[in-house]
């Protein structure tokens, strides 16, 4: 094997959006099974701290802020439930606005269980890290144009591979979409604010003016708690029930490729011990970071399941130079929301790093 150690290569900061529907109705509509929920919708915020930028939609390091707080009344009940049939029933309607018959700015109501497919994301709100928790949004004015359906999938992984367009030349402020148009260049939201709710307490965050993106601590609940959230930039306004947070206590996970060995790992299998739960287990498994462009295998199953199954041609193709940079998994509850712009995913849970056959 050439280069670094492939299974220390989660210091590589590869963080990407983490979103996608195994197969969909509709490219715009969250993907899983939606269940019934007792909890209320997340209440408006308070006046806030500053908060840093996040670079990529799902990750990106950034600046910490501080928060602003206000008592307000807070709801907290179950999450919906999640399923594997990765069909689109009950989901937030795309066109004339959000579900219930709301008006085209909104509110959209995120349903719980549900994935944004990776291609119409426009957005990834994270509440992680506990017991020193944080709240983290990307928030962009359109999907990535370099990234489109699925070239190979299972029933639990997509593999997405990168192809530049070919468009002749595009204007200043435009880009080469993967499908050979030029359009707009994508641009992160500078006016989005982010209210976070939980017992009784409520914290108000806005992205950095110049950058986008939102970042901070938060100090309010604990890893048992669950939280409401409003997400909201010029018009439209996105809301997700109060939905507990997943821990990082995932046993028995393991990562197992079929060779073994980095450079041509072959299928890759997770595997965890099954339990009733209705949160997932996803991971993006980027290309190796001597590559460029968006080529990736996306992963995720219901804990209940048990495992994800990715086949070598969706794992192979991103083991180049230095071998497969595997990073871990992440444990979470998800919600989904349909804008006009595109779709809005919600993730509470936790990384939980985690390298092949160790």
């Amino acid at each position: 094997m050439n280069g670094m150690n492939p299974w220390c290569a989660a210091a590589v900061s590869l963080v990407c959006s983490w979103a996608f529907a195994c197969s969909s109705n509709s490219a715009s509509e969250p993907s899983g099974h939606a269940g019934e929920s007792n909890a209320g919708a997340a209440v408006g915020g308070a006046s806030g701290g500053s908060a840093g930028a996040a670079s990529q939609a799902g990750g990106g390091s950034a600046n910490g802020g501080n928060a602003g707080s206000v008592t307000a009344g807070s709801d907290s009940g179950g999450m919906p439930v999640g399923g594997t049939d990765h069909d689109s029933a009950g989901a937030p309607d795309p066109g004339g606005g959000g579900s219930g018959g709301a008006p085209p700015s909104g509110p959209y109501e995120a349903v719980g269980g549900r994935f944004c497919p990776v291609e119409s994301t426009i957005g990834v709100v994270e509440l992680m890290g506990f017991p020193s928790p944080y709240v983290q949004v990307s928030l962009f004015d359109q999907p990535d144009p370099w990234i489109g359906e699925a070239e190979l999938s299972t029933a639990t992984c997509e593999f997405h591979r990168y192809k530049p367009g070919s468009c002749g030349g595009c204007e200043a402020g435009e880009t080469c979409s993967s499908a050979s148009v030029c359009q707009p260049e994508r641009r992160t939201i500078k006016n989005a604010s982010l209210s976070v709710e939980t017992v009784g307490s409520v914290r108000h965050y806005d992205a950095d003016p110049q950058l986008g993106g939102i970042y901070s601590t938060l100090d309010i609940g604990d890893a048992s708690s669950s939280y409401a959230m409003t997400l909201s930039w010029d018009e439209t306004v996105v809301v997700v029930a109060a939905t507990p947070v997943a821990g990082d206590d995932l046993a028995n996970l393991a990562i197992r490729t079929a060779s073994g060995n980095s450079d041509k790992p072959g299928a890759l299998d997770a595997t965890w011990d099954v339990s009733t739960s209705e949160a997932f287990v996803r991971s993006r498994i980027p290309i190796n970071h001597h590559a460029g462009g968006p080529t990736f295998t996306e992963c995720r199953a219901p804990v209940s399941a048990g495992a994800f199954h990715a086949d070598a041609e969706m794992i192979d193709p991103l083991a180049v130079q230095t071998g497969l940079e595997f990073q871990g998994v992440e444990h979470e509850f998800v919600a989904a929301a349909v804008t006009p712009q595109g779709c809005v995913e919600f993730r509470f849970g936790s990384k939980i790093s985690a390298f092949p056959n160790l």
